[in-house]
């Protein structure tokens, strides 16, 4: 069973007529033959201070050995949920304290677990809503790029074809080598006979 800061007594095991509260070599040994560790021991030094436990020797003896976190800031001695919630959502220090204290013996809280897998869910969904939108930005880019090509083709196309006409003659075109005359008869040029020889028939 893990060493609990909290439930410590601070004259555990002293002679029955001495029952005044300190922190002393007594206490520290006993803490440490309980099984705390080293940032516990500080721990209980900091707790004596709160209390107003008498400290025998250095009051500063334990160091928070580069602790991340106030483990005892809100309401325990572990890493608890109401840490987790301070913490603000937080997931990298979150999971950095809550590595900190498992690899320093302390105990980690019920509903931490289950709260650190809950706000890795909503990462990963962040991160798919983000990696989604982003595609379909590009999607769209490259829709509009090809649209922009294919109008830029037809545009070229219809210039072309502007320049190099396809149709045959014009209105002044004969028709081949009939024509009409003033008087609505039809015939070929070369055979019509002239007005003033009909006029001497």
């Amino acid at each position: 069973m893990a060493f609990d800061v909290g439930a410590f007594k601070w004259n555990h095991l002293r002679d029955e007529g001495d029952n005044v509260p300190r922190w002393s070599d007594w206490e520290k040994e006993n803490a440490t033959n309980s099984g705390a560790l080293p940032y516990q021991m500080y721990q209980l030094q900091e707790r004596a201070k709160k209390e107003g436990i008498e400290i025998k020797g250095d009051k500063n003896q334990f160091g928070n050995m580069g602790s991340p976190w106030d483990y005892a800031g809100y309401g325990g001695y572990g890493f608890e949920l109401p840490d987790v919630q301070a913490m603000s959502g937080d997931l990298g220090k979150i999971r950095g304290a809550r590595d900190w204290a498992r690899q320093h013996g302390l105990t980690i809280g019920g509903g931490v677990t289950e709260h650190i897998q809950g706000l890795e869910s909503d990462r990963r969904f962040e991160a798919q809503q983000t990696y989604n939108a982003s595609l379909l930005q590009q999607q769209q880019q490259q829709a509009a790029y090809a649209t922009k090509i294919q109008q830029e083709m037809a545009t070229q196309a219809a210039r072309m074809n502007g320049n190099n006409p396809t149709g045959v003659g014009g209105a002044a075109s004969l028709r081949g080598s009939r024509f009409t005359e003033s008087g609505g008869r039809k015939g070929t040029k070369r055979f019509a006979r002239p007005t003033e020889y009909m006029n001497t028939l």
